[in-house]
């Protein structure tokens, strides 16, 4: 199952009352005026219970991740002690979580330290 917003439980549930509305009779205008969600968005949830009988968003294309929380936090916290090394330097110090320097890895490094900037 796919994560994030999209599956997070207010979407969900939010989700389940436009269906249960839809079941109950309200036309759908109404019920997008009341949830504040648009009647396209709410046609198009009617329509994928009705196909697939699915509330959560389905897992979308991408390449996975490379690293995983526990491991982007060592990272961060390596960093915030060290804030004035190099990226490369990180990526060498971290053989085992990381792939080598010439597979991308200091790239990977660099996504991790950003994450929390693209949050501010």
């Amino acid at each position: 199952m796919a994560t994030g917003r999209a599956n997070s439980v207010e979407v969900i549930s939010d989700r389940g009352r436009i269906i249960g509305l839809w079941e109950s009779g309200m036309p759908t205008r109404v019920f997008a005026l009341t949830t504040g969600v648009s009647q396209r968005s709410v046609q198009r949830w009617i329509k994928r219970f009705e196909e697939e009988g699915l509330l959560h968003t389905k897992p979308r294309s991408g390449r996975p991740r490379v690293t995983t929380p526990v491991n982007d936090a060592r990272i961060l916290d390596a960093i915030e002690h060290q804030p004035l090394t190099s990226t490369v330097h990180h990526t060498l110090s971290f053989p085992v979580i990381l792939a080598p320097p010439d597979d991308g890895s200091t790239r990977q490094i660099f996504n991790v330290i950003s994450r929390p900037l693209k949050k501010i």
